[in-house]
């Protein structure tokens, strides 16, 4: 199962970060330039959770963001009575 938000989709991203040298125009430099370009990963906040869907317990990877929106009864057990009556 990959580390994606059962939810929202949420997964790892890949990302660029700039490296600058050199000084800036506002303290009498000539400039900042670029030298170099590093990837990078941003990984979302996942946390594992236990969720009723179906009737069916089922461990799933959920955003904190989607966490917080999500409905407390889907955490919890259905109970015995309420389940065929």
């Amino acid at each position: 199962m990959p580390r994606q938000c059962f939810i929202t989709g949420k997964k790892t991203r890949r990302v660029k970060t700039s490296v600058r040298s050199g000084s800036p125009k506002k303290r009498g430099g000539v400039g900042l330039k670029c030298t170099g370009v590093r990837k990078r990963t941003q990984k979302p906040n996942l946390q594992k959770k236990t969720l009723w869907l179906g009737g069916r317990a089922q461990r799933v990877w959920v955003s904190t963001k989607a966490l917080r929106g999500l409905d407390p009864a889907s955490l919890t057990a259905p109970s015995k009575t309420s389940r065929g009556r």
